[in-house]
């Protein structure tokens, strides 16, 4: 596992901080003072660890790692890396152990979903709680809060992803994203039509979405260490999508897109923007929703350290009328700005969604089909860089040819 101090940053500052507040008392360390959590904060973003520990186990093992450093006289950065290192090396050595997590979609006539494999992932589908998982689930929910008591079971369709790794919380991230690279999939065929909400509350814009209570379990359905995740943007009003209805042209659609992305060499960055897509669209604010979408937009034209101006460009070159999309570009630029800075929203906050919304989509597409086989999204987006005008594209291929013939290649 690669584990580093980031680029840009001095951490001796930080560890000098962390020194002035710490107590030694044996083996026995403290700290005082509300400092500690700002300090801790900014040491988290220091380290760089491997992407393939999720980022609740990362932030585990930067805390664990430093504790055990700060029990040691001279508290050093390089004393801090040692220990960390030393944490993931232990949590590498864990054996892996099985995992179910319990979900619940807004999913009825399921009957045609298949059993899926995704990325070491199970997934199935039932029309009913299963019963082994029941007695735990109820616990669960009679142990939290009113508002989630019953929340989950309105849903019609329950899930269950099984997967094995070295701890609940990895496991957990990637059976949520397992599922909801599914949703994604699914979403990207269904969020066809646009629906405005006049004096309604304002729904999510996906068209399936997970139910408030996600539970970790066991093999033989207990609690695994009383787990569990909930949704704070589940929405109780959400139609339920009658699947049967759909499924043929969705289920197919579902299928061609793994099938594209198998033979994709930058797959998994595609699979990495639809979870995003889905999580984008699960969300009641659409102003929050809007934000997210634009930094996707940022991500599929890999202009996330650009200027705006690049991400205009590369997304209107997806379009024959050009000149038109970079007028709606522009004003969904305006607005990104608007909200982020000043913090405000308009009425109209929908419309702006779903057009930003488009953008997004036709993206998703074009780096899903991959036609021209390009090998990095990088690369994709760098093709988006060329200059729309055929003529001028002939007489550059030609210059190219002439240059490769008198250099003698």
């Amino acid at each position: 596992m690669s584990i580093k101090w980031k680029t840009g940053f001095t951490p001796s500052v930080v560890v000098e901080k962390l020194s002035e507040i710490r107590t030694l008392d044996g083996d026995k360390v403290s700290f005082s003072g509300f400092e500690y959590h700002e300090y801790i904060s900014l040491l988290k973003s220091m380290i760089h660890l491997d992407e393939t520990t999720s980022t609740i186990v990362s932030e585990q093992l930067v805390v664990n790692g430093f504790h055990e450093a700060a029990k040691k006289k001279n508290l050093t950065p390089d004393g801090i890396l040692s220990a960390i290192k030393k944490q993931a090396r232990q949590h590498q050595s864990k054996p892996e152990q099985p995992f179910w997590l319990l979900t619940s979609l807004n999913l009825t006539n399921i009957q045609d979903i298949p059993k899926y494999r995704i990325n070491g992932c199970e997934v199935r589908f039932y029309n009913q709680l299963p019963l082994k998982y029941k007695i735990a689930r109820d616990q669960i929910i009679s142990d939290t809060s009113s508002w989630l008591t019953g929340s989950g079971e309105n849903y019609s369709c329950y899930v269950t992803v099984h997967t094995k790794d070295k701890g609940a919380l990895d496991a957990a991230e990637k059976m949520l994203d397992a599922l909801n690279l599914l949703r994604g999939i699914w979403n990207l065929h269904l969020n066809k039509t646009m629906v405005m909400h006049f004096g309604h509350s304002v729904k999510p814009i996906n068209q399936i979405t997970p139910g408030a209570l996600h539970t970790l379990h066991d093999k033989n359905g207990n609690s695994s260490g009383n787990t569990f995740w909930y949704e704070p943007d589940y929405h109780k009003g959400q139609g339920k999508v009658n699947f049967s209805k759909k499924s043929d042209k969705t289920l197919k659609f579902t299928k061609d897109v793994r099938e594209s992305l198998k033979k994709n060499k930058y797959g998994r960055s595609v699979e990495t923007a639809l979870i995003r897509y889905a999580e984008s669209l699960d969300l009641q604010n659409h102003n929050t929703a809007f934000i997210k979408l634009w930094s996707l937009l940022e991500y599929l034209t890999s202009t996330l350290k650009d200027s705006y101006d690049k991400t205009i460009k590369r997304t209107v070159f997806q379009y024959k009328d050009r000149e038109y999309n970079r007028q709606v570009l522009e004003h969904l630029r305006q607005y990104r700005n608007k909200s982020v800075h000043l913090g405000s929203s308009e009425n109209n906050i929908e419309t702006h969604v779903y057009q930003l919304k488009g953008y997004v989509e036709q993206l998703l597409h074009f780096h899903i089909v991959n036609h021209f086989t390009f090998e990095s999204l990088q690369e994709a987006a760098t093709f988006m860089d060329l200059h729309p005008d055929i003529d001028l594209l002939k007489k550059q291929v030609a210059l190219r040819k002439a240059g490769i013939k008198f250099l003698g290649g």
